[in-house]
């Protein structure tokens, strides 16, 4: 049970007792303490919020997002902290090659065939984009065998007898004096020495700029961005959707180091991401949000709000609706708790039997549930 239901019931049975002791003592018939609390019904309290949770719920299923608990709606209302992937969460997911680099003496087709096939496990994201790359010029991927991926930094595999490592450069060849790409990209490595990079290219949401801005008047006044790319990307990307608070080259450990690190005053704080690197991420933040059109199944099972939609304007309407469902409830139990102490007022005189104060009990019940079912109602 929430707080605010749990500070409301305590003075509200307080208030009963001691209104119906009144009434009594007053009275000098034992019969009128009973009459007051007949009237002094509970049920708002133990109905009206669960309902208002259960139809707020409905009502997020019904614009595509799956919240799993109605506690998650409480936290997503008060979240001051946003937390954001880059790559298929800010940006479109829908990355292609830019270009095929090989080194001085390598040789670009040899590049494209060892990278593609190293990746070809492998449910990264750029792996995806690589091997539809690959398929679309008929690049025959060779047998892989001591497959080993390395969460946030690359795989390792034997191919056709050479070490062949693809990811990141200082996974690839740490010893390389060979300068970072100012652009998304992964870097081949071939027994140890660098054989090349292929660049990709991805394009913003069209809709992040607007949903970082809602998000702001929501009250989610603190937008990071948690990526593990460089941060020349990842800050050329944040300033054009409006995100001021960057972390870049982040391994999945680092973003929870991250989160962990948000100031107590900042909290909740929500972690939207789709990826396989970003499941521990969206299971350390208060509410973890997971992009699951076209994310993995790892970070949907993780979350506990999917947005089955590949809209990331959704992640602001789930907050909207959230807001509007905490604030529903507590309407619905306010009005119940307002009903019950005119009655259990009126019910000191006399004028109300104990019999018509138990009928009233369910008035006062429909009337709160009723309320509390306009968090389904509500425009979308």
């Amino acid at each position: 049970m929430s707080g605010w239901l749990t500070g409301t019931r305590y003075p509200f049975t307080i208030i009963a007792v001691l209104i119906s002791l009144a009434a009594w003592w007053l009275s000098k018939d034992p019969r009128r303490f009973a009459e007051v609390l007949v009237v002094a019904s509970p049920c708002p309290l133990i109905l009206a919020a669960p309902v208002a949770m259960v139809s707020g719920m409905s009502r997020a299923s019904r614009n595509g997002i799956i919240v799993k608990t109605g506690s998650v709606l409480e936290k997503l209302a008060g979240a001051k902290t946003g937390a954001f992937d880059k790559t298929g969460t800010i940006t479109s997911g829908q990355l292609t090659v830019d270009e095929v680099r090989p080194a001085n003496t390598a040789d670009r087709d040899q590049l494209l065939q060892f990278a593609a096939s190293a990746k070809q496990e492998s449910s990264h994201i750029l792996a995806r984009s690589l091997l539809a790359y690959a398929s679309q010029r008929t690049v025959n991927l060779l047998p892989v065998s001591d497959l080993v991926e390395t969460t946030g930094k690359g795989v390792v595999a034997t191919i056709t007898g050479h070490q062949v490592k693809v990811g990141k450069l200082k996974y690839v060849a740490p010893q390389s004096d060979q300068p970072l790409l100012k652009a998304t990209a992964i870097y081949v490595g071939i027994d140890g020495h660098y054989y090349g990079a292929i660049t990709f290219t991805d394009h913003i949401r069209p809709e992040a700029e607007r949903t970082m801005a809602t998000l702001r008047k929501l009250g989610v006044t603190n937008l990071m961005m948690l990526t593990g790319d460089q941060r020349a990307i990842a800050e050329r990307i944040a300033s054009q959707v409006g995100i001021t608070n960057v972390k870049a080259d982040l391994l999945p450990q680092d973003k929870i180091a991250a989160l962990r690190n948000v100031p107590a005053n900042l909290h909740p704080v929500f972690m939207v991401g789709d990826g396989v690197n970003d499941a521990p991420s969206l299971v350390t933040a208060d509410v973890g949000i997971a992009m699951g059109a076209h994310g993995s199944s790892a970070a949907s099972e993780s979350a506990a709000v999917v947005i089955l939609k590949d809209d990331l304007y959704k992640v602001a309407k789930a907050v909207a609706i959230s807001m509007d469902t905490i604030k529903i409830a507590k309407q619905a139990v306010l009005i119940g708790i307002a009903i019950c102490t005119i009655l259990m007022l009126i019910a000191t005189t006399g004028i109300i039997p104990a019999f018509v104060g138990a009928m009233l009990q369910e008035v006062i019940d429909t009337v709160s549930i009723l309320w509390a079912l306009k968090a389904r109602q509500m425009h979308n």
